[in-house]
């Protein structure tokens, strides 16, 4: 049941505990993992004009690649150092979205309750929240 692990990561506290738990749960399932880091471009272009947005486009897109893979990295570390196999995977779109379709082929996900921009006066971030509300397999919320 817990062959295929989708880790969804920002980099933020919260995804890294949700990292561990899910490499926890693989390794004692004998499954593997994959990570996934979603590059949000409307969460650095906001409403700018698109003639603007064009100009800052492929500065944030490297920013935001950079940002990705400094996410993923301590997962990776961690995975190696159980001994649970893992695919790297970045994609650019709204978060829970991408989440959503990463986990075709999963057998759950597992996700932090809070992300970068979360909340800590709430009890489930946007994504997470939405992650749970629309996902076909179980998903792990980790606080």
């Amino acid at each position: 049941m817990f062959e295929k692990i989708l880790i969804a990561t920002d980099g933020s506290a919260h995804s890294q505990r949700a990292a561990k738990a899910g490499i926890d749960l693989a390794k004692l399932a004998g499954g593997k993992v994959t990570v996934l880091h979603v590059m949000d471009l409307d969460r650095f272009l906001g409403d700018m004009s698109y003639n603007i947005a064009d100009k800052v486009v492929e500065g944030t897109r490297a920013r935001m690649k950079s940002e990705g893979e400094a996410a993923i990295k301590p997962v990776e570390d961690l995975a190696k150092a159980a001994g649970v196999p893992i695919e790297k995977k970045m994609v650019e779109g709204h978060p829970a979205d991408e989440v959503l379709k990463a986990s075709a082929s999963m057998d759950t996900i597992v996700i932090g309750s809070i992300g970068r921009r979360g909340m800590d006066k709430f009890l489930l971030g946007s994504v997470a929240e939405k992650v749970v509300r629309n996902s076909k397999i179980p998903v792990m919320v980790v606080y």
